[in-house]
């Protein structure tokens, strides 16, 4: 029997994730929407090459293929894309591409939308589609969405418009268990907000302690990567409400709330600075975060990089830490200079432990990018 051909539009860490998920059960190809070309996925080849970006660090990808033809022979097309434009212009870029993808569609394919949207989104999707393909969901079009949170290969919630008895997509395994796309919207919207909340209620708690000096019972440990993995999803879910909705001013105080973490990174970097009399030019600042080069989202790495950019106006020694650079244990410090870790993940946190027995008569200060910026 014929595998169900599978096409991801998006190299990307979840497309590779997911590629790995089916590829027992599909002919799967991953297309890199950047270069406009496409290249097969074999069993083999995933076992031995688990992760996306060390494959893209060691050797090149397989043998590559025109777009067209992927995407004209798909059965199901995953939109899996790497949005990588500044901040305030993600969504833009994120219909840009959805709308490149869909001048490929052919009768009878099964879209999934994996990028999460904000309520109604979906639907501002398939109205483009249809209009740019002029196929019709339902008759000779079907859509679904299965949105993918960070680093999880597999979907939050699994819906499906203009749906078949027995589609492709349910002979890969993905069954709906959501009533239609719009309350599925609403199901992943719900959970995203509802972690937001809690993420910026300890944020400025923490905050409000710091300044009065006060040492709270409650301590968290969720770390700036937890913060930051749903940025994406807060300005859909603010872009999809009428402003004043409270919805909309729930998301955009969340959004401004981890912005000002930002701030209050460097200001507390800025504290250490002061209340050890250290001199730019004998200090070395290293952000220690495991960043994914391939995620669908960018926002962390563009987080990464505000901080990086701000530290530098007072040190001009600031490195973003993360990968390989990471496991170089001992090189990351510079015995010469002090140095002050910001470590942003509890991955990190156990890198950063691995690191230090090799440090020497180093010098080093450890800020934990957690609500309460604890020092070591």
């Amino acid at each position: 029997m014929a595998k169900i051909r599978v096409a991801m539009y998006g190299l990307t860490s979840e497309a590779y994730s997911l590629a790995a998920e089916l590829v027992d059960r599909a002919q799967v190809t991953i297309i890199d929407e950047t270069l406009q070309m496409a290249m097969d996925i074999e069993p083999g080849f995933l076992k031995k090459n688990p992760n996306l970006q060390e494959v893209m660090s060691e050797e090149p990808l397989l043998s590559f293929k025109p777009l067209e033809q992927v995407l004209g022979d798909a059965q199901v097309i995953f939109f899996t894309p790497k949005l990588r434009r500044p901040s305030e212009e993600t969504l833009i870029e994120a219909g840009s591409k959805m709308r490149d993808m869909a001048k490929y569609l052919s009768k009878g394919v099964t879209v999934v939308n994996s990028l999460p949207t904000g309520p109604g989104g979906n639907s501002d999707n398939i109205m483009m589609v249809e209009k740019q393909t002029g196929l019709q969901v339902g008759s000779t079009l079907t859509y679904a969405y299965l949105p993918l949170r960070p680093k999880d290969p597999k979907p939050a919630v699994v819906s499906v418009a203009g749906m078949q008895e027995k589609g492709p997509l349910q002979a890969l395994g993905y069954s709906p268990n959501s009533q239609n796309v719009f309350s599925a919207e609403l199901e992943y919207a719900a959970g995203v907000m509802e972690d937001a909340v809690k993420s910026v209620t300890e944020i400025e708690m923490a905050r409000r302690g710091r300044e009065a000096r006060v040492a709270l019972q409650r301590k968290s440990e969720v770390y700036i990567d937890e913060f930051s993995k749903y940025l994406f999803e807060l300005k859909a879910i603010q872009a999809s409400e009428e402003t004043g909705e409270s919805i909309s001013y729930l998301a955009g105080a969340a959004l401004k709330s981890f912005e000002n973490y930002v701030r209050y990174v460097v200001d507390e970097t800025r504290e250490v600075l002061k209340e050890k009399q250290l001199k730019a030019s004998r200090t070395k600042i290293s952000l220690l975060w495991n960043l994914d080069r391939y995620e669908m989202r960018g926002e962390r790495l563009q987080v990464a990089e505000s901080i990086q950019q701000r530290l530098r106006d007072y040190v001009t020694d600031v490195d973003i830490v993360s990968g390989s650079k990471a496991k170089a244990g001992p090189e990351v410090f510079d015995p010469l200079k002090h140095n002050v870790v910001i470590v942003c993940s509890k991955e990190d946190q156990e890198s950063y432990k691995a690191m230090k027995k090799g440090l020497g008569n180093s010098e080093a200060t450890l800020i934990s990018a957690t609500p309460a910026l604890r020092r070591d």
